[in-house]
C-alpha cells in the first residue's frame, strides 16, 4: 500500500523500476493499462514465473497465477461453465438463504461482524462451487484452512517476498540441506492443499448432482477439457480461496463506508424501502419479507453503493503482476519481453482527472441526473473498477450478486453507527488502517453497532433462521 500511494503521489502516471535485475513497469493510468493488458493483450497476457506461488505451492494450478498457455485456457473455459453470467442465476437462492443467515449471525453478537463476513462469505462460495450446505459456524474447519490457503498464496504472489523468484536458481537447491526450508515447507503444503481440495470434490457426492452446482458442472465437461482429477481439484479450489476472500474484503470495506457515510447508508435504506416496504412495528409473519434479487433489480443507489466500495477500496490495490512476452514501444517507453507489468489499481482509482474528489464516498457519481441511469467511466466495463478483460475473475457475476443481496439485507434490516468507548464518546474508524496481506488489503477490524431497526426486524430474523436451517 504505501508503494500504490507512493507512486500515486509522486512518480506519475507510468514509470519504470528494475528489482535486482527485474524490469518493472508501473501502471497507474486506466488509459493506459486498457491499452497495454486489453488492446495489446497479446503481447501483457501472460503472469510472471513466480516460482513459489505458481511451481512450488501450487504446482502450476493455480488459474489466477498461471502462466498464459494450453493448461491456462482448459481450466478458464472449464471455470466459465460454472461461474458465468448465466449460471450465477442458479445460485441466487442459495445467496438469499446466506443473506438471512449472514443477518442472524449479525444479530446474535456471539461473534465479530469481521468473523460473521468471513464465514458467509466461505459459506457462499464454498455452496456455489461444491454444492455444500451452508457453514453455521464461524470456527468451521473449511474456514480456517480456506483462509490459511490464501493467506500464503498472496504473499507468495508479491512481488520480491521470497529470494527464489529474484534469483532463480535456488530453484535448484536440494530440499535436505540447511537454509532450504522455504522449499520443503511449500512442497509439503502443496500436498495438504491438493488433498484439501480433493477431500473437497470427493464430499460432494454423486446424490447431489440435481442441484445447479459447479462441480458436478466441471465434472461432466472434464473429459471435454482434459483436466485430470488433480486440475480439477486445484480448479475448485482456487475458485474457493479467491472468491472467500475477494467477497469478505469488500463486504467489510461496504460495512465501513455504511458507518463511516451515516447519511449515504439512510439515502440507500430510503431506497430499499421503497422498493420492498420499511418494517412495521409488529411483527406479522404472514407479511415478513426481506429483500430478494427481484427487489434489487429495482435498486438503482444500491448498485452505485457497491460500485463506489470497489473503486474507493480496492481489495487489490495492485492486481497480479502481467508479463510481457515480446520486445515493445509504449509512451516513450521500451518494454522488454519479460518485464513485470504492476497495475497501480488503487492509483487508478484515484485519479482526479477521472473521478472527482476521489477520496471521498460519493456513489452518485455512477448515477446520471436522473438517479436510475448507471455512468460508465472509461476502460471500467461499467462495472466501476479496473481490471483487464482478460485476466477478469471468474466469478465476479457470483461475488456481485452476494454483495447485493446482502448489502441490501443489512441496511434494510440494521441501523449501523459508530461504536463507543467507556465514556460514551464515538470511535471513528480510520477508513486508511488496512491489513496488507500481499496483493490484497482488507480493513483493519473495526467496532460498530448493528442494531434491528424495529423489535419487529429481530423477531423476523429469528424466525426466517429457523427455516433457513
Amino acid at each position: 500500500m504505501d508503494f500504490t500511494r507512493y507512486s500515486l503521489r509522486h512518480a506519475g502516471p507510468i514509470f519504470s523500476l528494475n528489482f535486482a535485475g527485474q524490469p518493472v513497469l508501473v501502471v497507474g493510468n486506466a488509459s493506459m493499462a486498457a491499452d497495454l493488458m486489453e488492446r495489446r493483450s497479446a503481447i501483457y497476457s501472460d503472469r510472471p514465473r513466480f516460482i513459489m506461488a505458481t511451481e512450488i505451492l501450487t504446482g502450476g494450478m493455480n488459474l489466477a497465477f498461471a502462466r498464459w498457455g494450453d493448461r491456462w485456457k482448459r481450466m478458464r473455459k472449464a471455470a466459465n461453465i460454472g461461474l458465468s453470467n448465466a449460471a450465477s442465476q442458479e445460485y441466487t437462492p442459495m445467496q438469499e438463504k446466506e443473506a438471512i443467515h449472514l443477518l442472524h449471525g449479525l444479530m446474535d453478537g456471539k461473534s465479530t461482524v469481521d468473523a460473521q463476513i468471513r464465514r458467509t462469505s466461505a459459506s457462499t462460495v464454498l455452496s456455489a462451487v461444491y454444492a455444500y450446505p451452508l457453514l453455521e459456524s464461524t470456527s468451521d474447519p473449511c474456514v480456517v484452512q480456506v483462509e490459511s490457503y490464501v493467506d500464503r498464496m498472496l504473499k507468495a504472489a508479491l512481488p520480491g517476498n521470497y529470494f527464489v523468484d529474484i534469483f532463480p536458481w535456488m530453484m535448484h537447491i536440494p530440499q535436505w540441506i540447511p537454509g532450504a526450508r522455504w522449499k520443503r515447507e511449500g512442497f509439503e503444503w502443496f500436498k495438504k492443499d491438493t488433498d484439501m481440495f480433493q477431500q473437497l470434490v470427493e464430499d460432494t457426492h454423486m446424490e447431489q448432482a440435481s442441484k445447479p452446482h459447479f462441480r458436478g458442472k466441471l465434472l461432466e465437461n472434464a473429459a471435454e477439457h482434459d483436466l485430470d482429477p488433480v486440475e480439477t481439484a486445484w480448479l475448485a479450489g482456487t475458485m474457493f480461496g479467491a472468491g472467500t476472500e475477494a467477497l469478505a474484503a469488500t463486504l467489510s470495506f461496504f460495512i465501513l463506508a455504511m458507518v463511516l457515510y451515516p447519511s449515504i447508508q439512510h439515502k440507500l435504506r430510503d431506497e430499499i424501502d421503497a422498493v420492498v416496504g420499511a418494517p412495521s412495528g409488529e411483527f406479522d409473519n404472514t407479511k415478513a419479507n426481506f429483500p430478494t434479487f427481484q427487489d434489487t433489480k429495482n435498486m438503482p443507489y444500491l448498485h452505485a453503493v457497491i460500485k463506489e466500495v470497489m473503486r474507493w477500496r480496492p481489495m487489490g490495490p495492485m492486481g497480479v503482476p502481467h508479463r510481457s512476452v515480446q520486445d515493445d514501444v509504449y509512451d516513450g517507453h521500451f518494454i522488454s519481453a519479460g518485464t513485470l507489468i504492476i497495475s497501480n489499481v488503487w492509483a487508478m482509482h484515484q485519479d482526479s482527472s477521472v473521478y472527482q474528489n476521489p477520496e471521498q464516498f460519493i456513489p452518485e457519481r455512477f448515477l446520471a441526473e436522473d438517479n436510475i441511469t448507471a455512468v460508465q467511466f472509461p476502460d471500467t466495463k461499467g462495472l466501476g473498477h479496473h481490471g483487464s478483460i482478460y485476466r477478469m475473475c471468474i466469478g465476479y457475476h457470483v461475488a456481485n450478486n452476494s454483495l447485493a443481496i446482502n448489502a441490501a439485507n443489512i441496511i434494510w434490516a440494521f441501523q449501523i453507527c459508530k461504536a463507543k468507548d467507556p465514556l460514551g464518546n464515538e470511535i471513528t474508524p480510520d477508513p486508511d488502517a488496512l491489513l496488507d496481506e500481499g496483493l490484497a488489503v482488507r480493513p483493519m477490524p473495526f467496532n460498530c453497532t448493528m442494531t434491528p431497526r424495529s423489535p419487529s426486524v429481530a423477531e423476523m430474523i429469528s424466525v426466517a433462521a429457523r427455516r433457513v436451517f
